[in-house]
């Protein structure tokens, strides 16, 4: 039976007994203790927690009046109920009931949950959890990734991962309730470290001619990069269609579509598709290999020597999948179809006189020690 101001002004402990304990709901509890002829009323909030009890004080009657002793025992009874989760089990749920049959990339996700975050805070329930406390677990993953021989850029990028990764569990833990406010929610890049410098790489004739004249199993791939522009992943999650190559606004960095023409140098390379070397393999060998140059840098090869033929900056642009800044982005909606066509022509046109000989999977290779030199 629900208490009442009247009732709990005569309340008394039972007949010989010292104290007593009446349940208003909900959790909520009045204790009443005679001491010396006196009584006080102590409201109190009482649950269970993994099967052991807990009590929280609220204060005493009639200085805490019921209604507010109600409130208080619903406020706990909201937190304790939707947020006893550990971070593991709610991890578990997020992946179980979103990452596993939305994310494009599941199983990075996962790794990232099962590496970084199940080791350092799977324990901890997720009510628990401070912005300091997730910063400090991203700061120490990208220092592991940095002392790894693989590392480039110390570790940064994935530390940028695990950021969103941290963002993407805590929004669900906001989502289903869990918690009211996500402690991933303002940190920003910034914790992983001062970004590095832009690079600046762009390949040399004798390098150009290597990556057009080379049998590696990367080779049909780093030529495609190079005929076309495009990014590695786009290489491996875009489709041919016709003459062109669609990346899907779900691989584009943008988020568009992107449409490129496929010259003849192009469609050369896509007869070994789906190429032998996986996009991992390319990455490493270019990084490891290829003598301090990266498959990006193909990209940034094919921006730079376009420019430098005369081709429009703003034709590039599109070539490359840009987004326009400023008022352009407003009002200039052309796609430029024609001029990237006649500008990727032109491209292939030069990387094959650069050879002075036919298109790359049918040239004689360059003298094998020199080729050697260059793996």
């Amino acid at each position: 039976m629900a208490l009442t101001d009247t009732r709990l002004r005569t309340l008394k402990p039972e007949k010989g007994k010292d104290e007593r304990l009446v349940a208003d709901g909900n959790g909520l509890y009045i204790r009443v203790r005679s001491a010396r002829g006196e009584f006080t009323r102590t409201w109190q909030f009482r649950r269970k927690e993994k099967g052991r009890p807990s009590i929280t004080t609220l204060g005493t009657y009639p200085g805490l009046s019921i209604r507010e002793a109600r409130l208080k025992a619903a406020e706990l009874a909201t937190k304790r109920k939707m947020s006893n989760e550990t971070v593991e089990e709610v991890a578990s749920q997020w992946l179980a009931e979103r990452v596993d049959h939305t994310h494009s990339k599941a199983d990075q996700v996962r790794g990232y949950v099962d590496r970084a975050i199940i080791p350092e805070l799977g324990d901890r329930r997720v009510r628990d959890i401070e912005p300091s406390d997730i910063a400090a677990v991203i700061r120490s993953y990208r220092d592991r990734v940095a002392k790894l021989p693989r590392a480039r850029t110390g570790g940064r990028p994935a530390a940028r991962a695990l950021l969103a990764v941290f963002k993407g569990l805590f929004g669900y833990a906001v989502a289903n309730g869990l918690i009211t406010v996500s402690p991933a929610a303002q940190l920003t890049a910034a914790i992983t470290g001062a970004p590095p410098q832009a690079r600046e790489r762009v390949l040399s004739d004798d390098e150009i001619r290597f990556v057009m004249t080379t049998d590696i199993k990367p080779g049909p791939v780093l030529r495609f990069l190079l005929a076309t522009g495009l990014r590695l992943g786009e290489a491996y999650n875009g489709d041919r269609k016709g003459q062109y190559w669609i990346v899907p606004a779900s691989a584009s960095k943008n988020g568009r579509e992107h449409r490129v023409w496929l010259s003849e140098l192009a469609l050369a390379q896509l007869e070994a598709h789906p190429w032998e070397a996986a996009r991992e393999a390319v990455q490493n060998w270019a990084t490891y290999k290829a003598g301090g140059w990266t498959a990006h840098d193909l990209r940034r090869t094919f921006s730079t020597r376009n420019n430098d033929m005369g081709v429009a900056p703003y034709v590039v642009e599109k070539m490359l999948n840009h987004t326009f800044e400023g008022m352009m982005s407003v009002y200039n909606r052309a796609t430029y179809d024609a001029e990237r066509r006649e500008a990727l022509e032109a491209w292939s046109t030069w990387l094959l006189g650069l050879l002075g000989t036919q298109p790359a999977d049918v040239v004689k290779l360059r003298p094998a020690a020199r080729v050697a030199a260059m793996r």
